[in-house]
């Protein structure tokens, strides 16, 4: 991941250099048994090295093409980012369009920060902004976690979405010592949004599967499963007389 981000800050020097003789750019990768395509707007590609694809859930990091691929002709993205899909386990019912009137109250409470936070510190963590388009829910937040992503800022902007029965979670990460305002992260998460749908529409080309991990040898490069004190899966939290939707889509979210 740190390797990841370096590559993202300093790709514009590749562009002015040779062809490169790395790996072919991958623009796009299936994760999970039902092969959810992850792809990212102009100009990002997946990493490789930190892609985590049990067939259960996925996780898919992508960065500068050119630098992750070593080679110039790849393209550059316009915006330097780094873009994070995560994707959930699938299930029977229940899905997060049902849950959209229920987020904003659920991400500002209590139990919604904590689940933000990398540190499962509640206090950590501060909701700017959040709204949705269609079936979209858009978030911004801050991080202030001391344990944060190495060479990221704590500011990003999340997108959640249905793929299937799935539960597709895309993130807008800022490159530490460079600027990405509000506005144009958005719009990056924006692209990324689309070019997810539109890789998993109905008719759009196959897309090969990412090599999985033997069970007992997951990269260590993945995420570690979050720990936290939500009520068992199938329970309600209520605020009041509001109820906050089903505890267990907040877990498959933060799976």
């Amino acid at each position: 991941m740190a390797a990841t981000v370096m590559l993202a800050a300093c790709g514009g020097r590749l562009a002015t250099g040779g062809g490169g003789n790395g790996s072919p750019p991958q623009y796009s990768t299936a994760v999970t048994r039902d092969a959810v395509v992850i792809a990212g707007p102009d100009g990002f590609c997946v990493d490789p090295t930190a892609t985590r694809d049990d067939g259960v859930t996925g996780f898919v990091l992508m960065g500068n093409c050119a630098a992750i691929s070593e080679s110039s002709g790849a393209g550059q993205p316009e915006i330097p980012a780094l873009l994070t899909a995560s994707v959930s386990d699938a299930a029977e019912s229940g899905s997060l369009r049902e849950s959209i009137p229920t987020l904003a109250e659920f991400f500002r409470s209590e139990d919604g920060r904590r689940l933000l936070s990398r540190s499962q510190n509640a206090d950590s963590v501060e909701v700017l902004d959040s709204f949705h388009q269609g079936d979209i829910y858009f978030l911004q937040a801050r991080d202030t976690s001391e344990d944060a992503m190495f060479g990221v800022g704590q500011e990003y902007w999340r997108a959640y979405m249905d793929v299937g029965p799935r539960i597709a979670t895309l993130s807008v990460l800022r490159v530490q010592d460079r600027e990405l305002s509000s506005e144009a992260s958005l719009g990056l998460l924006r692209g990324f949004t689309a070019a997810v749908t539109a890789a998993n529409a109905p008719g759009a080309p196959a897309v090969a599967v990412a090599s999985r991990p033997a069970p007992s040898a997951v990269p260590s490069v993945a995420p570690p499963p979050r720990q936290t004190s939500a009520p068992p899966r199938g329970t309600v939290l209520n605020r009041g007389n509001r109820q906050l939707g089903n505890v267990g889509l907040f877990r498959r979210i933060f799976n």
